[in-house]
This record gives structure tokens, sequence and C-alpha cells, in this order.
């Protein structure tokens, strides 16, 4: 029988003697499936040079495996009892490799964390109810970490890989992909968390993208997502009529139907329709950069 932290037992253990209540509004959902914490692990190729980005780590389930390989696991915790029972369960066995900081992990600052602690990449199973506004939140604010192996919902798995047609993709998914390449890496089933979630969970790879070399000192991200919010206010409206709606690009209709035209799109194309390039190509001449 297993002693991994990620057993069955060993969970039910440990949530019964510490009187351990999840909760739903923290997306609280332990992984119980030890296979699949290695597996993870070993997708992201950790070993003794890295130093790992683990948020949501719970009572250590996905961290126990993670301090074998890595050098230092700096973990990120919001709740307080499980933080407390987090430390005294690693209190003789972290060998100095564990870093824990009990805070919300949407308030920090990852550029700061990044720095300080020389994080190479961040491995995690994400709490559900923050994990899409998190992983764009920290591919925003930090270039230090290049790459993530996060375990996520399904349904948001499907936005970040969506292509343009698709009916998961919407202006998130031209967020993130303009950051980042997502690769699919394995499906875990809904069965290997407790409590049980509604949705299956898969484990994706990240992989930040060098944007500021590709698209010129000028460029401004935070307006560049701005635009994408006013192109897909209605995603399957058309494109044109979504921007008539905006204060900033409302006077420039004829220029946008030019520069629709230009990609070879006419003036009802839909939000959904278009490629990120072709967006980036839009926002560029509608900003004369």
């Amino acid at each position: 029988m297993s002693n991994y932290i990620s057993s069955p037992s060993v969970t039910a253990r440990i949530l019964k003697n510490y009187g351990i209540k999840l909760k739903k509004s923290l997306g609280q959902n332990f992984l119980i499936d030890t296979n699949n914490a290695k597996k993870i692990v070993n997708y992201a190729g950790i070993d003794s040079c890295d130093t790992v980005l683990e948020i949501g780590s719970g009572i250590g389930s996905l961290t126990e495996i993670l301090m074998g390989e890595a050098k230092e696991v700096v973990c990120i915790e919001i709740d307080k009892k499980l933080a407390a029972v987090f430390e005294e369960i690693f209190r003789d066995r972290s060998e100095g490799k564990i870093q824990l900081i009990q805070a919300d992990a949407l308030k920090l600052d990852y550029g700061l964390i990044a720095g300080k602690y020389k994080i190479t990449k961040m491995v995690s199973n994400l709490p559900y109810s923050i994990a899409a506004h998190l992983l764009l939140k920290i591919l925003t604010e930090t270039e230090d970490i290049k790459r993530f192996f996060v375990t996520i919902q399904k349904d948001i798995a499907e936005r970040l890989l969506a292509s343009a047609g698709d009916k998961n993709y919407n202006s998130y998914t031209l967020k993130s992909n303009f950051l980042a390449d997502f690769d699919y890496c394995f499906q875990i089933s809904r069965n290997c968390f407790f409590p049980r979630p509604f949705i299956d969970s898969a484990v994706i790879e990240v992989n930040r993208k060098d944007r500021g070399i590709q698209e010129g000192k000028n460029f401004n991200t935070e307006d560049f997502f701005n635009f994408l919010n006013s192109c897909f206010l209605h995603r399957r409206k058309m494109l044109v009529n979504s921007l008539s709606r905006s204060d900033k690009y409302c006077h420039k209709l004829k220029l946008i139907i030019k520069l629709l035209s230009e990609i070879g799109r006419s003036k009802d194309v839909r939000a959904e329709e278009l490629y990120l390039k072709d967006y980036i190509f839009l926002f560029k001449g509608l900003n004369d950069l």
C-alpha cells in the first residue's frame, strides 16, 4: 500500500486527523492518485537544478513528489489551516527544500516571486476556481518563468487549445496564446480527485513566448488585450458591429474594413473567425504601430 500523501487512504487520514473540511469556494480538489502525480512531475522533467513554483499546495500531494526531484519548491497556499497542516507534515522531511507562502495567489506579484526565488518552472494542480485568471496573470506579470505544467479543468484546457471557429475560441484563448504556446499532455479523470469534481482535468504544458522582440517596443499588451475584449463583445456577431460600440475604435470603421480586406476578410467577418496573427495585424494598423 502506498504511503504517499496522494494515495486515497493517506489523504483521508490527514483530512480526518486534522479536521480539515475542503472549501468549494477555494476550488479545493486534492489529487488522490500517486501515479498521476508522478506522471506530472515526469512530464515536467524536473531535476536538481529546478526551483519550482507550486500554487495550491494543499496538504502536499504534489509537493512530496516534486521535492524528491527539484532543488527547491516554492509553495503558495491561501488556506491558513491547510498551510499550518502542510508545515507540520513537512517539518521534519523537507530538508530545507520547501518554501511556503501563505497568501492569496491572485494578490501576489509573480515578477517579484520569480526573481527572488529564481523560479525555473511552475508545476501545479491549480485551484479550479482561479485557474484561468491565475494562469493569464502569471504569464502577464513575469517573463522569467518560461515553462509551466499545470493541471486544469478540461473546459479551460479546451479554451486554451481552441482554434479559430471552434466553439471554445474566445478572447481568453487569444490573450493566452499571445503570451505562450500550449500543448496537451494527458487527461486525468475526475475520479482521481477528492472531492470528486464535475469535470475531468487535463495536464497542459505551457511555453512562454518572447513577445517583446516579435511585436516591437511600442506594442502595448494591455491595450491589445482591451482591443480583443472589444472585438469579442459579441463573438458571434460581426466584428465591425462589436468595434462600433467601442469608444476608441467606433470612428475607425472605414479603416477596420480596409484592414480586413488586406487580409482577405470581408466586413461581415465574425470575431471567432479570425486568427491571432489577424488580430495583431488589425491592432497595429488601427494604432499606427
